[in-house]
């Protein structure tokens, strides 16, 4: 390894073989929709974001008053969302504004007739929302962006509207306690997706600034994966992917198997992060990963990836098509389907949600192996938009070739051995639960080496350029 000058920021730090990526790779973005993204988002592993919650720590730390911390707190929000584009904050507004209001009605409406009305047409404006700017303006090819998060904040309001009109939550009364549930910056981009349930109450409580070491190795532990895992296996991802003809299928396993642990490590890693900053301000947000990868069967999977959109869906879409109860192979299908076209306007995300309802009503008799092959054929499916490319990766990956000829192949450009000693150290760190409760236990004196070989390996292997979440394009 080659050691930069004290002058050098980490960031910038170049190493021979371990070796960050060179370039901003985006996977799943338009070229020109991954510079804005990159350019413009307070990323939660920048300094800028830093300094933004440093400033907005104290600012709450010196305010005694509760509704004003509450508003600070709605501000600051706003100001990272609209850090992005300040334009894309009035969807943003209008759903906050619109469900806040017909809450009010629907709760206090008599007639079955007219709050089902009013349900319908706060579920209608959410979901014409989302389809003009996910799906119209995809397909119409219009100049206009994605508002960054709209699928994760559609689903908190939606879940609200839907949640009072069963009667199970009463409307919010505070304008300030709602609008601060929609756009609470931690969650607002990436998720989790909130219940009400889950977080008005919490803002019934003082809000208090706490920090613990458990809190700050949850955020690491987030850092971790997100930065040392998922950004520097994006290069060989990004460049097998780009041309899958041009490699045998050993490659296209090890790419394939780099994706599944980078998109796991890209959004588990947001999502630690996001619980981190919600728990400094006394907030818990619910768990949104559970070691998937060690799941038995597709169903089991699905109660450890992505928890809070697997349940959002069981609970609003699977549940009200009947359930368990009548046709449920179809009620399955239709789930998964459309939880697949919720992550967007093309046909490979279609597919892998369909593939994944396929998993689930076969999936029970499965062998565990089985089921892990066809996992990782699903991310092809995910990762791959163009239908030609996505057929000749899936041919290469079922139908295995044998050539183990690597040499002269330019493996060592994209980092080849780098991305294979990353896939081995991530399926042994998966025999470590909760790694962040555990060093939080340890004494200061044990915990310290720890520390130091962490810091050590973010200021060699940081990677040069900033890679956004992939989630942030749902």
């Amino acid at each position: 390894m080659k050691r930069v000058g004290s002058g050098q920021r980490a960031e910038e730090h170049v190493v021979l073989f371990f070796c960050p990526l060179p370039t901003v790779n985006c996977p799943l973005l338009s070229s020109a929709h991954c510079s804005l993204q990159t350019a413009h988002c307070l990323l939660f592993h920048t300094l800028p974001f830093a300094a933004f919650l440093a400033i907005l720590l104290a600012l709450v730390a010196i305010t005694h008053n509760n509704l004003a911390r509450k508003a600070i707190l709605l501000v600051a929000s706003y100001v990272f969302y609209m850090w992005w584009s300040a334009i894309m904050v009035l969807p943003l507004l209008a759903t906050t504004f619109l469900d806040f209001y017909l809450a009010q009605r629907i709760e206090h409406e008599t007639r079955d007739t007219r709050r089902k009305a009013l349900l319908i047409l706060s579920l209608t404006a959410n979901l014409g929302l989302l389809a003009f700017f996910k799906y119209f303006v995809f397909y119409a090819k219009l100049p206009i962006l994605l508002p960054i998060g709209i699928s994760f904040y559609t689903f908190h309001t939606m879940s609200y509207t839907i949640d009072v009109y069963r009667r199970e939550i009463a409307a919010c009364r505070s304008p300030l306690d709602f609008a601060l549930f929609i756009t609470f910056f931690p969650v607002l981009i990436a998720g989790p997706i909130l219940r009400a349930k889950q977080f008005l109450p919490q803002l019934q409580t003082d809000i208090r600034i706490r920090v613990t070491q458990e809190i700050l190795f949850l955020f690491v532990r987030g850092l971790v994966k997100k930065v040392l895992v998922a950004d520097n296996l994006a290069f060989l991802v990004d460049s097998v992917f780009a041309d899958p003809s041009r490699w045998p299928s050993a490659v296209i396993w090890i790419a394939t198997i780099a994706f599944a642990i980078q998109i796991y490590c890209d959004f588990s890693g947001y999502s630690d992060m996001a619980r981190a900053l919600a728990a400094l301000f006394g907030f818990e947000i619910p768990r949104n990963f559970e070691r998937p990868y060690l799941a038995r069967d597709p169903r089991e999977f699905w109660h450890r990836w992505h928890i809070s959109l697997s349940t959002w869906l069981r609970d609003y879409l699977y549940i009200p098509l009947g359930g368990n109860r009548s046709h449920h192979i179809r009620n399955i299908m239709i789930t998964m389907t459309l939880g697949g076209l919720w992550h967007g306007a093309t046909w490979n995300f279609v597919l892998w949600g369909f593939l994944h309802g396929l998993l689930l009503v076969i999936g029970r008799r499965m062998p565990r192996i089985v089921f892990l092959y066809a996992l990782l054929l699903t991310w092809i499916a995910f990762r791959v938009r163009d239908t030609n490319a996505m057929l000749i990766a899936m041919r290469k990956f079922v139908l295995f070739d044998f050539n183990f000829h690597l040499a002269n192949r330019g493996l060592t450009g994209i980092y080849f051995a780098t991305s294979v000693m990353l896939i081995v150290a991530f399926l042994l760190a998966q025999l470590w639960r909760d790694p962040d409760v555990q060093l939080a236990r340890l004494p200061l004196v044990a915990s310290l080496p720890i520390c130091i070989a962490i810091g050590a390996a973010f200021f060699y292997f940081w990677p040069p350029a900033r890679v956004p979440f992939i989630y942030f394009q749902f």
